[in-house]
């Protein structure tokens, strides 16, 4: 107790207690999102790869720019990341005038918006189509769907490039990752905004379930679920555009199967609106 009270007479705080972490888990309701964030984890995966220089390193980052391709060849993603970028850019058109709004910042959002869907309108073609026809490449991306299958004997041209000094394969993975540049900054910046869209609230699934209705005139983008580290369960998240369903699952171990808990949880959910 005397301690206590030196500190209290000191203004210090005898025990600073650090906000719990939390783990952060997203869900999206739509296809386009669903693509999006599946581009913006291979960006971060090759990102990190790039930054090493072992094979291992380079072995990774190749694989990341071989899923990106094919990501990009279904469909006509560039199309799909204009029409997000217009859509952003009429919602916040529309907060103009709306009192309490950052002027300064909201204008420099649309500035940057307007670049980027210019800089899109300006690509020609697919991209990464010139890696598609890169036989080096399509020779990797054939053999990665065999299990094992880029060891050195089926591809002694990818064991010779592996063995290159690793700026020279610096220079070549950078290359071959310039072409989704363009797509970089535009999907972070869209993820970015969705994911500020939404309050969190705090809310309770009641024995380890949730459920609720979506306006579908209003529709959802993300699902967001924060749950502290040491809850000891996680998220199964499913839903669309009427309504979604949440179960948290324990898991005692990798080895075990998860069952649904029977507690009730405590989290923070966000749904995503814009």
């Amino acid at each position: 107790m005397a301690r206590a009270r030196t500190d209290e007479t000191r203004g210090e705080v005898p025990f600073a207690a650090e906000a719990p972490r939390r783990i952060l888990y997203e869900y999206p309701l739509n296809e386009r999102v669903r693509a999006f964030l599946r581009l913006e984890f291979l960006f971060r995966n090759i990102l990190h790869s790039l930054e090493g220089r072992s094979v291992w390193d380079s072995r990774a980052a190749l694989q990341g720019i071989l899923e990106m391709l094919a990501i990009l060849g279904r469909g006509d993603l560039k199309a799909e990341v204009i029409k997000e970028l217009e859509r952003h850019a009429t919602h916040l058109g529309r907060l103009k005038e709306r009192p309490g709004v950052d002027r300064a910042r909201l204008v420099g959002l649309l500035r940057e918006l307007t670049e980027l869907m210019d800089g899109l309108y300006a690509s020609s073609g697919q991209f990464g189509q010139d890696l598609r026809e890169n036989e080096f490449l399509s020779g990797i991306r054939q053999r990665s769907a065999i299990p094992g299958g880029t060891c050195e004997f089926d591809l002694p041209g990818y064991h010779y490039w592996l063995q290159q000094d690793p700026e020279t394969r610096d220079r070549h993975l950078r290359e071959w990752f310039a072409a989704f540049e363009p797509l970089y900054r535009p999907v972070t910046l869209i993820l970015f905004l969705i994911r500020q869209s939404g309050r969190p609230e705090e809310v309770c699934a009641e024995g380890g379930f949730l459920q609720r209705n979506l306006d579908p005139n209003v529709p959802c983008q993300m699902m967001r679920v924060g749950l502290p580290a040491d809850a000891g369960c996680f998220p199964e998240i499913s839903g669309g555009r009427h309504r979604y369903t949440i179960r948290f699952l324990e898991q005692a171990s990798p080895d075990a199967r998860a069952v649904q808990t029977g507690d009730d949880v405590r989290f923070e959910l966000t749904c995503c609106l814009c």
